[in-house]
Protein backbone atom coordinates (compact mmCIF):
# COMPACT_ATOMS: atom_id res chain seq x y z
CA UNK A 1 0.00 0.00 0.00
CA UNK A 2 1.25 3.48 -1.01
CA UNK A 3 2.64 5.48 1.91
CA UNK A 4 1.73 9.07 2.70
CA UNK A 5 2.40 11.83 4.80
CA UNK A 6 1.17 15.87 5.57
CA UNK A 7 2.74 18.72 5.54
CA UNK A 8 1.59 21.84 6.94
CA UNK A 9 2.75 25.52 7.60
CA UNK A 10 1.28 26.16 11.19
CA UNK A 11 0.74 29.44 13.35
CA UNK A 12 -2.27 28.20 15.63
CA UNK A 13 -2.90 26.87 19.40
CA UNK A 14 -1.69 24.29 20.29
CA UNK A 15 -5.07 22.16 20.34
CA UNK A 16 -5.68 22.63 16.76
CA UNK A 17 -2.11 21.45 16.01
CA UNK A 18 -2.16 18.53 17.99
CA UNK A 19 -5.64 17.47 16.47
CA UNK A 20 -4.21 18.38 12.96
CA UNK A 21 -1.64 15.62 13.70
CA UNK A 22 -3.61 12.91 15.26
CA UNK A 23 -6.45 13.18 13.03
CA UNK A 24 -4.03 12.73 9.99
CA UNK A 25 -1.66 9.84 11.55
CA UNK A 26 -5.14 8.16 12.70
CA UNK A 27 -5.95 8.26 9.22
CA UNK A 28 -2.61 6.22 8.36
CA UNK A 29 -0.08 9.57 7.76
CA UNK A 30 3.15 7.69 8.01
CA UNK A 31 4.69 11.35 9.27
CA UNK A 32 2.61 14.85 9.73
CA UNK A 33 5.10 17.66 9.07
CA UNK A 34 4.25 20.71 10.97
CA UNK A 35 6.29 23.94 10.36
CA UNK A 36 5.84 26.49 12.96
CA UNK A 37 5.64 29.72 11.35
CA UNK A 38 6.48 31.12 15.05
CA UNK A 39 8.02 29.34 18.24
CA UNK A 40 5.13 27.17 19.82
CA UNK A 41 6.63 25.09 23.57
CA UNK A 42 2.90 23.90 24.00
CA UNK A 43 2.24 22.53 20.64
CA UNK A 44 5.82 21.05 21.30
CA UNK A 45 4.84 19.19 24.43
CA UNK A 46 1.41 18.13 23.05
CA UNK A 47 2.96 16.22 20.53
CA UNK A 48 6.39 15.08 21.68
CA UNK A 49 7.00 11.53 21.84
CA UNK A 50 4.03 11.17 19.47
CA UNK A 51 5.15 8.75 16.48
CA UNK A 52 5.14 10.00 12.96
CA UNK A 53 4.72 13.73 14.24
CA UNK A 54 7.57 15.82 12.98
CA UNK A 55 8.09 19.26 14.03
CA UNK A 56 10.22 21.68 12.08
CA UNK A 57 11.64 25.47 13.58
CA UNK A 58 11.15 28.15 11.46
CA UNK A 59 14.18 28.47 9.21
CA UNK A 60 16.10 25.31 11.01
CA UNK A 61 17.59 24.58 7.33
CA UNK A 62 18.38 28.66 7.22
CA UNK A 63 16.14 28.87 4.11
CA UNK A 64 18.83 27.30 1.97
CA UNK A 65 16.24 24.87 -0.35
CA UNK A 66 15.39 27.53 -2.89
CA UNK A 67 15.42 30.66 -0.95
CA UNK A 68 19.12 31.14 -0.72
CA UNK A 69 19.55 31.65 2.97
CA UNK A 70 16.58 34.36 2.92
CA UNK A 71 13.21 33.91 4.67
CA UNK A 72 10.29 34.41 1.99
CA UNK A 73 7.92 37.31 3.69
CA UNK A 74 5.20 36.51 2.12
CA UNK A 75 2.97 33.60 3.73
CA UNK A 76 1.86 31.59 0.69
CA UNK A 77 5.99 32.13 -0.16
CA UNK A 78 6.92 30.35 2.70
CA UNK A 79 3.66 27.48 2.31
CA UNK A 80 5.34 26.66 -1.28
CA UNK A 81 8.85 26.61 0.40
CA UNK A 82 8.30 24.40 3.46
CA UNK A 83 5.89 21.60 1.40
CA UNK A 84 8.08 21.62 -1.20
CA UNK A 85 11.52 21.01 0.81
CA UNK A 86 9.56 18.04 2.46
CA UNK A 87 8.27 16.20 -0.95
CA UNK A 88 11.63 16.73 -2.15
CA UNK A 89 13.80 14.98 0.84
CA UNK A 90 10.74 12.52 1.67
CA UNK A 91 11.17 8.49 1.35
CA UNK A 92 7.12 8.47 1.38
CA UNK A 93 5.30 7.52 -1.73
CA UNK A 94 3.07 10.88 -1.73
CA UNK A 95 2.79 13.86 0.54
CA UNK A 96 -0.25 15.87 0.99
CA UNK A 97 -0.11 19.77 1.23
CA UNK A 98 -2.77 21.56 3.66
CA UNK A 99 -3.54 24.08 6.38
CA UNK A 100 -3.92 23.17 9.83
CA UNK A 101 -8.13 23.90 9.87
CA UNK A 102 -7.90 21.39 6.60
CA UNK A 103 -8.87 17.47 7.26
CA UNK A 104 -8.50 14.87 4.70
CA UNK A 105 -11.57 12.63 4.59
CA UNK A 106 -11.40 9.43 2.44
CA UNK A 107 -14.86 8.00 0.87
CA UNK A 108 -14.30 4.53 2.55
CA UNK A 109 -11.02 2.84 1.89
CA UNK A 110 -7.67 3.67 3.39
CA UNK A 111 -5.77 6.62 1.54
CA UNK A 112 -2.63 4.49 0.92
CA UNK A 113 -5.49 2.17 -1.30
CA UNK A 114 -6.76 5.01 -2.71
CA UNK A 115 -3.33 6.46 -3.92
CA UNK A 116 -2.19 3.27 -5.04
CA UNK A 117 -5.55 3.49 -7.85
CA UNK A 118 -4.07 6.83 -9.36
CA UNK A 119 -2.92 5.93 -12.50
CA UNK A 120 0.41 5.49 -12.56
CA UNK A 121 0.71 8.83 -15.28
CA UNK A 122 -0.09 11.21 -12.64
CA UNK A 123 1.87 12.94 -10.78
CA UNK A 124 -1.16 14.68 -8.39
CA UNK A 125 -4.55 14.13 -6.97
CA UNK A 126 -6.49 17.53 -6.41
CA UNK A 127 -8.57 16.75 -3.62
CA UNK A 128 -11.29 18.45 -3.73
CA UNK A 129 -13.08 20.59 -1.24
CA UNK A 130 -15.98 20.77 1.35
CA UNK A 131 -16.16 23.75 3.98
CA UNK A 132 -17.85 23.27 7.12
CA UNK A 133 -21.17 25.34 7.80
CA UNK A 134 -23.45 25.58 10.92
CA UNK A 135 -26.96 24.41 10.76
CA UNK A 136 -28.70 27.39 12.89
CA UNK A 137 -30.43 25.71 15.97
CA UNK A 138 -27.82 22.56 16.06
CA UNK A 139 -25.77 22.90 18.71
CA UNK A 140 -22.10 21.62 18.20
CA UNK A 141 -20.09 19.08 20.25
CA UNK A 142 -16.93 21.10 19.41
CA UNK A 143 -14.91 22.99 17.01
CA UNK A 144 -15.40 20.69 14.31
CA UNK A 145 -18.72 19.75 13.94
CA UNK A 146 -21.70 21.02 11.54
CA UNK A 147 -22.54 19.93 7.73
CA UNK A 148 -20.22 20.24 5.02
CA UNK A 149 -21.26 22.57 1.86
CA UNK A 150 -19.41 21.35 -1.46
CA UNK A 151 -18.39 24.22 -4.25
CA UNK A 152 -21.67 25.28 -5.98
CA UNK A 153 -21.27 25.49 -10.14
CA UNK A 154 -24.18 27.25 -10.71
CA UNK A 155 -24.08 29.91 -8.24
CA UNK A 156 -23.83 32.82 -9.56
CA UNK A 157 -27.03 32.43 -11.64
CA UNK A 158 -28.60 30.09 -8.86
CA UNK A 159 -27.14 31.54 -5.70
CA UNK A 160 -30.27 33.40 -4.92
CA UNK A 161 -32.82 30.64 -5.10
CA UNK A 162 -31.03 29.89 -1.48
CA UNK A 163 -28.97 32.90 -0.14
CA UNK A 164 -29.92 36.42 0.53
CA UNK A 165 -28.46 39.34 -1.08
CA UNK A 166 -25.84 40.16 2.19
CA UNK A 167 -24.70 35.97 2.17
CA UNK A 168 -24.02 36.05 -1.63
CA UNK A 169 -21.55 39.25 -1.55
CA UNK A 170 -20.30 36.94 1.35
CA UNK A 171 -19.44 33.69 -0.90
CA UNK A 172 -17.91 32.53 -4.32
CA UNK A 173 -18.67 29.26 -5.94
CA UNK A 174 -21.25 29.07 -3.12
CA UNK A 175 -18.69 28.88 -0.23
CA UNK A 176 -16.66 31.51 2.26
CA UNK A 177 -13.07 30.34 1.68
CA UNK A 178 -11.46 28.71 -1.65
CA UNK A 179 -12.64 26.01 -4.15
CA UNK A 180 -9.78 24.67 -5.27
CA UNK A 181 -8.97 21.70 -2.88
CA UNK A 182 -5.04 20.66 -2.37
CA UNK A 183 -2.37 18.95 -3.71
CA UNK A 184 -1.82 15.76 -2.92
CA UNK A 185 1.98 15.07 -4.72
CA UNK A 186 4.06 11.84 -5.35
CA UNK A 187 7.24 11.81 -4.74
CA UNK A 188 10.20 11.37 -6.86
CA UNK A 189 9.03 13.08 -10.32
CA UNK A 190 11.00 16.05 -9.41
CA UNK A 191 8.05 18.28 -9.14
CA UNK A 192 6.65 21.12 -6.27
CA UNK A 193 3.98 21.90 -4.37
CA UNK A 194 2.01 25.77 -4.43
CA UNK A 195 -0.35 26.53 -1.93
CA UNK A 196 -3.08 24.53 -4.04
CA UNK A 197 -1.39 22.33 -6.75
CA UNK A 198 1.85 20.50 -8.30
CA UNK A 199 4.12 22.83 -9.90
CA UNK A 200 6.38 21.46 -12.25
CA UNK A 201 8.95 24.37 -12.18
CA UNK A 202 9.27 26.52 -8.63
CA UNK A 203 10.02 30.36 -9.14
CA UNK A 204 7.26 30.49 -12.44
CA UNK A 205 4.68 28.16 -9.99
CA UNK A 206 3.80 26.44 -13.43
CA UNK A 207 1.30 23.44 -12.62
CA UNK A 208 1.88 20.31 -13.54
CA UNK A 209 -1.05 18.74 -16.33
CA UNK A 210 -0.18 15.33 -14.92
CA UNK A 211 -2.86 15.45 -12.74
CA UNK A 212 -6.71 12.97 -11.49
CA UNK A 213 -9.27 15.00 -9.72
CA UNK A 214 -10.64 13.31 -6.43
CA UNK A 215 -9.34 10.09 -6.27
CA UNK A 216 -11.87 9.22 -3.48
CA UNK A 217 -10.76 11.67 -0.79
CA UNK A 218 -12.27 15.15 0.40
CA UNK A 219 -10.72 18.11 1.86
CA UNK A 220 -12.79 19.27 5.10
CA UNK A 221 -12.19 22.98 5.40
CA UNK A 222 -13.08 25.13 8.86
CA UNK A 223 -12.37 28.35 7.53
CA UNK A 224 -13.25 30.19 10.86
CA UNK A 225 -13.52 27.57 13.76
CA UNK A 226 -15.50 29.06 15.82
CA UNK A 227 -16.61 32.73 15.30
CA UNK A 228 -13.64 34.41 17.06
CA UNK A 229 -11.35 32.75 14.76
CA UNK A 230 -13.17 34.32 12.04
CA UNK A 231 -13.06 37.36 12.78
CA UNK A 232 -9.36 37.64 13.88
CA UNK A 233 -8.56 36.07 10.20
CA UNK A 234 -10.67 38.68 8.65
CA UNK A 235 -9.26 41.21 10.82
CA UNK A 236 -5.69 39.96 10.46
CA UNK A 237 -5.91 40.03 6.54
CA UNK A 238 -7.34 43.86 6.56
CA UNK A 239 -4.11 44.85 8.15
CA UNK A 240 -2.51 45.97 5.16
CA UNK A 241 0.68 46.71 6.35
CA UNK A 242 0.92 43.35 8.20
CA UNK A 243 4.03 41.43 7.15
CA UNK A 244 3.04 37.91 5.54
CA UNK A 245 -0.46 38.48 4.41
CA UNK A 246 -1.17 36.16 1.32
CA UNK A 247 -0.62 38.01 -1.76
CA UNK A 248 -4.13 37.94 -3.38
CA UNK A 249 -7.71 37.58 -2.01
CA UNK A 250 -10.76 36.23 -3.75
CA UNK A 251 -14.06 38.75 -4.54
CA UNK A 252 -15.93 37.44 -1.51
CA UNK A 253 -12.83 37.47 0.67
CA UNK A 254 -12.49 40.97 0.24
CA UNK A 255 -16.05 41.80 1.09
CA UNK A 256 -15.60 39.88 3.79
CA UNK A 257 -12.85 41.81 5.37
CA UNK A 258 -14.46 45.63 4.28
CA UNK A 259 -17.61 44.17 6.14
CA UNK A 260 -15.84 43.36 9.38
CA UNK A 261 -13.49 46.27 9.07
CA UNK A 262 -16.23 48.43 8.86
CA UNK A 263 -17.80 47.37 11.93
CA UNK A 264 -14.98 45.65 14.05
CA UNK A 265 -15.91 47.41 17.49
CA UNK A 266 -19.38 46.14 17.06
CA UNK A 267 -19.87 42.31 18.63
CA UNK A 268 -23.42 42.56 17.45
CA UNK A 269 -22.62 43.49 13.94
CA UNK A 270 -19.39 40.75 13.59
CA UNK A 271 -21.86 37.98 15.05
CA UNK A 272 -24.33 38.92 12.19
CA UNK A 273 -21.37 38.65 9.40
CA UNK A 274 -20.80 35.60 10.71
CA UNK A 275 -24.10 34.61 10.88
CA UNK A 276 -24.62 35.59 7.07
CA UNK A 277 -21.03 33.91 5.78
CA UNK A 278 -20.91 30.99 8.12
CA UNK A 279 -24.52 29.48 8.79
CA UNK A 280 -27.42 28.17 7.04
CA UNK A 281 -31.19 27.81 8.12
CA UNK A 282 -32.78 24.41 8.34
CA UNK A 283 -34.94 25.21 5.11
CA UNK A 284 -31.45 26.77 3.62
CA UNK A 285 -29.99 23.32 4.27
CA UNK A 286 -32.77 21.23 2.74
CA UNK A 287 -32.56 23.30 -0.49
CA UNK A 288 -28.62 22.60 -0.37
CA UNK A 289 -29.14 18.98 0.05
CA UNK A 290 -32.12 18.86 -2.48
CA UNK A 291 -29.11 19.98 -5.00
CA UNK A 292 -26.65 17.45 -3.28
CA UNK A 293 -24.55 20.34 -2.47
CA UNK A 294 -24.25 19.38 1.35
CA UNK A 295 -23.37 16.46 3.39
CA UNK A 296 -23.76 15.87 6.67
CA UNK A 297 -20.67 13.26 7.43
CA UNK A 298 -19.42 13.24 11.22
CA UNK A 299 -15.72 12.98 10.91
CA UNK A 300 -14.78 12.36 13.88
CA UNK A 301 -11.54 14.30 14.12
CA UNK A 302 -11.72 14.66 18.15
CA UNK A 303 -12.07 10.79 18.50
CA UNK A 304 -9.31 10.14 15.88
CA UNK A 305 -6.65 12.83 17.22
CA UNK A 306 -7.52 11.40 21.16
CA UNK A 307 -6.50 7.61 19.71
CA UNK A 308 -3.40 9.02 18.99
CA UNK A 309 -2.56 11.75 21.37
CA UNK A 310 -1.02 10.65 24.73
CA UNK A 311 -2.99 13.82 26.22
CA UNK A 312 -5.54 14.85 23.78
CA UNK A 313 -6.43 18.45 24.23
CA UNK A 314 -9.97 20.08 25.10
CA UNK A 315 -11.37 20.92 21.88
CA UNK A 316 -14.93 23.02 22.71
CA UNK A 317 -15.28 26.18 21.34
CA UNK A 318 -14.65 27.75 24.64
CA UNK A 319 -11.90 26.23 25.56
CA UNK A 320 -10.51 26.67 21.98
CA UNK A 321 -11.36 30.43 21.88
CA UNK A 322 -9.28 30.55 25.50
CA UNK A 323 -6.06 29.14 23.72
CA UNK A 324 -6.63 30.90 20.58
CA UNK A 325 -6.59 34.66 22.38
CA UNK A 326 -3.69 33.59 24.99
CA UNK A 327 -1.79 32.52 21.68
CA UNK A 328 -2.60 35.55 19.81
CA UNK A 329 -2.31 38.08 22.54
CA UNK A 330 -0.01 40.76 21.36
CA UNK A 331 -1.78 40.92 17.52
CA UNK A 332 -5.29 40.91 19.33
CA UNK A 333 -3.75 44.44 21.34
CA UNK A 334 -2.78 45.41 17.88
CA UNK A 335 -6.00 45.26 16.24
CA UNK A 336 -7.69 46.37 19.15
CA UNK A 337 -5.82 49.79 19.22
CA UNK A 338 -6.61 50.28 15.46
CA UNK A 339 -10.32 49.22 15.48
CA UNK A 340 -11.41 48.53 19.36
CA UNK A 341 -12.11 45.08 18.49
CA UNK A 342 -12.34 43.21 21.64
CA UNK A 343 -12.33 39.50 21.07
CA UNK A 344 -14.32 38.82 24.97
CA UNK A 345 -17.23 39.99 23.09
CA UNK A 346 -16.73 37.54 20.60
CA UNK A 347 -15.55 34.50 22.98
CA UNK A 348 -17.68 31.13 23.70
CA UNK A 349 -18.85 30.91 26.45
Amino acid sequence: MASWGVVSMVDEPAPLIAAFVGHHLALGAAEVHVCLDRPNPAAQDLLAGVPGAVLHADGEDSWRYRSFGRRPENMNARQKYHASRILAQTRLDWILHCDCDEYLQPSGDAIGALLDRVPQQAAWVQVPVAERVEIRGQPLADIFGGAFRLPWEGFATEGGQVYDAEARQLLQGGVCGHTMGKAFVRSGRGLFIGVHHGLTHYPAARRSPDLVKGGGMRLLHFDGLTELQFALKLLRYGLADRPGNPAAHSRARWAQIRAIAADAACGDRLRALYRAAKTISAEQARALSGRKLLRGWAPGIAQRAAGVLPCPPDLRAAAFDRALIAHEGALFDQIRARTGFDPEALAAN
